[in-house]
């Protein structure tokens, strides 16, 4: 990742850190503060503690944290809070709330109409009304045009 970005910014690393070579100065550590290059710990050898072979040097995180506070990068006190740094915006919080919302409402209508749907025994009838369905024989209807008891007079 990092050689790739020095390898596409050849010219502009090259005028600010002549002493780095994207060939064997990598991997390397860059302290910059405020915009300005102030050191550069090539091959990260400041940092390691092992045989100096590649495949078994540990870099040694104190080592490391020494450095920064020597190059005067470190900050010691945080000017504000971590929680206050790494917290979801007042806006992204207010859509989000937003959304929950509309979800919820969407919820709740999709509910209430699902109570209101008149069960006529028809797969897929959504009316919310009484009805009956003209030719169609179930349970619930017997699916005449008039109940039998109006075409043959026999009403109460």
């Amino acid at each position: 990742y990092g050689r790739s970005t020095i390898s596409f910014n050849r010219d502009l690393v090259s005028k600010v850190l002549p002493r780095l070579n994207i060939d064997t100065s990598l991997p390397a550590l860059i302290a910059v503060k405020n915009g300005d290059v102030v050191a550069m710990c090539e091959n990260l050898s400041y940092f390691v503690n092992g045989t100096h072979s590649r495949d078994d040097d540990k870099v040694e995180p104190r080592a490391v944290e020494e450095w920064l506070d020597r190059t005067g990068v470190l900050l010691h006190d945080v000017p504000i809070a971590f929680e206050d740094y790494c917290r979801i915006r007042p806006e992204e919080d207010a859509l989000l709330e937003n959304m929950m919302r509309e979800k919820a409402k969407i919820a709740d209508v999709a509910s209430i109409q699902e109570e209101q749907i008149y069960q006529c025994g028809v797969p897929g009838c959504r009316k919310a009304f009484h009805h009956e369905h003209i030719g169609v024989k179930n349970e619930m209807q017997d699916g005449l045009v008039l109940c039998q008891e109006i075409s043959t007079g026999t009403e109460v």
